[in-house]
């Protein structure tokens, strides 16, 4: 079966709508309310359906079966495969998450109405960035050339051999005041590149500021060796605020890396490593020609502003 052709153009999804459409399929149907055990494509659409206005997402009353399928691959969740482990789980998700979207709604909060930011009295601003790493971006070389498309020939052809050249890691993290993305192209992604990454802010804001960033639990983000250069520099100056685990998704940077995926990465071919890291670099000059400030929607409404201060 498939989804019925429709007219018109395909249904707008902001983030909020995505990430609450991850978050349900990351649930427990049989929690929600339903029979089965796991979700199938057609079960979570027709769920998806039923309670999007509920939800606040009226737009995804229309939303296709084929389009769900492409937001949860996009974020490679699988809700209808098990895969066993054994791992010991995250008892504080649930605050941890509050804390993320408590963050989100300072932000937001530092914005006056004609979305400029309020610069405080003593001039001493929070900057928030929202900080992830993409390893293993992989260099690949043609063994041939491509053939670009032409009248009768639409579409680029391509030798099915390729050589591979190396990987590389991508450290980046994105200003949420400003929509900069900052990046850092290395080798390897160990507790050494992480300490350039936060040199890098620290040299690139006021030294007033407070720099909060949005991270995972990767072991370089707590390791003996950044604790240490943390020592090294004011206390206060830096502030993390960890996503729970199998909580990337709360991270508004993967949003950025996804659509770094489709946009830049997908199909990628060049001659060396320095060439894979050059275009990189050049791709986030593009995109800060033109910054998009990222704004979180989901829960947003569910704090008070005591919970806001009191954070």
């Amino acid at each position: 079966m498939s989804d019925a052709p429709r007219s018109g153009h395909p249904v707008e999804i902001t983030d909020a709508a995505k990430a609450w459409i991850i978050n349900i399929a990351c649930q427990r149907p049989a929690d929600l309310g339903c029979a089965q055990e796991l979700w199938t494509l057609k079960s979570l659409h027709q769920y998806i359906q039923g309670h999007a206005a509920q939800a606040g997402f009226q737009r995804l009353e229309t939303i296709t079966k084929a389009r769900v399928g492409q937001i949860l691959k996009a974020s490679e969740i699988k809700p209808f495969k098990i895969k066993y482990y054994c791992e010991k789980r995250d008892p504080l998700f649930e605050s941890k998450m509050r804390d993320i979207l408590l963050v989100y709604k300072q932000v937001e909060l530092q914005f006056d109405e004609n979305g400029e930011v309020i610069v405080p009295d003593d001039y001493k601003l929070t900057i928030t960035v929202s900080y992830d790493e993409k390893p293993g971006i992989q260099a690949i070389a043609n063994t041939s050339d491509d053939l670009r498309p032409k009248k009768g020939n639409g579409e680029v052809y391509r030798d099915y051999e390729y050589k591979r050249l190396g990987t590389v890691s991508l450290l980046a993290g994105i200003d949420l005041l400003t929509g900069e993305a900052i990046p850092l192209v290395s080798s390897t992604h160990k507790s050494s590149d992480f300490i350039e990454f936060l040199k890098i802010l620290d040299k690139k804001y006021p030294s007033q500021d407070t720099i909060r960033i949005i991270l995972d639990n990767h072991s370089a983000h707590k390791s003996k060796e950044t604790r240490r250069f943390l020592e090294t520099i004011r206390d206060g100056r830096f502030e993390f605020v960890f996503t729970p685990k199998h909580g990337s998704w709360l991270n508004m940077i993967e949003s950025f890396f996804s659509k770094m995926t489709k946009q830049m990465l997908k199909g990628i071919r060049v001659k060396s490593k320095e060439e894979l890291i050059e275009r990189i670099y050049k791709y986030f000059d593009e995109i800060n020609a033109e910054p998009v400030i990222y704004h979180w929607k989901y829960k947003m409404d569910e704090f008070s502003q005591n919970d806001i201060i009191g954070l």
